[in-house]
């Protein structure tokens, strides 16, 4: 019946039973994930009513992973991955019941939100390259990885348009507690999907060495890769540049706009409505040699909707801009991801996507506190401004850099057995 549609470039991956299970799990909980998001940034802000305050929680929720991220690859290349997340979603669901008690109770404060949040980066320094690194175990063929990435894009971006309208709305109606429950909830659909997979095993001759030993080759892989080594570097800036804009837009729709929760819900929302945009564009008209290309397009285009939605008075630019910002920024995000995990060895690939997440929720973070620190001292379009910029240069320095690479890159997909999508 869907033989025609797992045939199509797009939606390849779904053709993997295991694949169509995770997805499954993951849409249902990631509407959750994003509720939660909206309804901590609200209640931080209805507890501190600052944005160093709303930074300061983004980057208690991501800095663990800068201590314990690169020691986790050699874990996950150690260990049953797939009992190693079903203990991580499981411990996630336990933060969002927790927050549900304290906030319905009435006894929340703000150094309980930083200390839970503290308590789901910890987690999620192990989940997020664990996830990242069992995608490639799901699917049948290699050549199958690049539209499994951008579906698992693609469903976290549905979710980033449908859950933060929910949570706008019902922040009005019942508060933040109702969403922190119903978050928890949504985990037992992902950990009910993990008991049903069937994950391929993958010969790690470095499974034998000690954690420590298997931590350095990791290092020492990622350091001698030159080309890695630039798509690990140059995607930590690009996540220092992006993930603020999460910090900026509450501020935005509380105090240029004067406006409630449902404000913040259509901004996240029209975020979400071009990410999706993006990943689909991608999936659908961006050969694989082309990624390198496009990531350069994909980063000026988030600078541009950011500078543009800093500078607008209008509700109605606002949106159009963060539908820009969110094209940008999903496919920029996407490309980055499947060119890492498409030049990798299959034995390293949990230290190098740990490395990767260290950029991507570690560094990230540091350019929220940044810019909260920043719209605090002078104000939100300043800091706005400044990440924009900041994205347009980065965009104009790696498309002179990436030129080097064609060739490589090109190699390194026909050895992969990945020549049939290089057209």
């Amino acid at each position: 019946m869907f033989e025609k549609l797992y045939a199509t470039k797009a939606f390849a991956a779904l053709a993997a039973r295991n694949f169509r299970i995770f997805i499954f799990g993951q849409s249902l909980s990631l509407v959750g994930t994003w509720m939660q998001r909206l309804a901590m940034s609200w209640l931080v802000l209805r507890l501190t009513g600052s944005g160093a305050g709303l930074g300061l929680i983004d980057l208690s929720n991501q800095a663990p992973i800068l201590v314990t991220g690169f020691f986790a690859g050699a874990l996950i290349d150690r260990s049953n991955i797939k009992k190693l997340l079903i203990v991580t979603q499981t411990l996630c669901m336990l933060q969002a019941f927790a927050l549900a008690f304290l906030d319905l109770s009435g006894a929340i404060q703000y150094m309980q939100v930083l200390f839970l949040s503290l308590m789901l980066g910890v987690v999620s320094s192990i989940d997020l390259p664990a996830r990242q690194s069992s995608v490639s175990r799901m699917l049948d063929h290699p050549r199958q990885l690049n539209s499994a990435l951008t579906i698992n894009s693609t469903i976290f971006n549905i979710a980033r348009l449908i859950g933060p309208a929910i949570a706008g709305f019902m922040l009005q109606a019942v508060g933040e507690g109702i969403c922190f429950l119903l978050n928890g909830i949504s985990f037992m659909a992902v950990i009910f999907s993990l008991t049903k997979l069937k994950l391929k095993d993958i010969p790690v001759p470095a499974v034998r060495k000690s954690g420590w030993q298997s931590f350095k080759e990791g290092i020492a892989y990622a350091q001698d890769f030159r080309l890695l080594r630039l798509l690990l570097f140059s995607s930590a800036i690009y996540f220092f540049l992006c993930l603020p804009y999460t910090t900026l837009l509450p501020l935005f729709a509380r105090n240029l706009y004067a406006s409630n929760a449902s404000v913040l819900g259509f901004f996240l929302g029209s975020v979400g409505f071009g990410a999706i945009i993006g990943v689909t564009f991608q999936a659908t008209f961006v050969a694989v040699k082309k990624l390198h290309r496009q990531l350069v397009v994909s980063i000026a285009l988030f600078g541009l909707g950011l500078g543009i939605f800093s500078l607008s008075h209008s509700v109605y630019l606002s949106c159009s801009s963060l539908v820009v910002l969110g094209f940008g920024m999903s496919s920029g995000s996407v490309g980055f991801n499947t060119l890492v995990q498409s030049i990798i060895d299959d034995d390293k690939r949990g230290r190098v996507m740990s490395i990767y997440t260290v950029g991507n929720v570690g560094i990230g973070p540091m350019g929220s506190l940044a810019a909260g620190v920043v719209s605090d001292f002078a104000n939100g379009t300043t800091a706005g401004l400044l990440l924009a910029a900041g994205a347009l240069l980065l965009a104009w320095n790696l498309r002179k850099m990436l030129k080097v690479y064609d060739r490589q890159i090109l190699k390194i997909f026909r050895a992969k057995t990945l020549a049939e999508h290089v057209v």
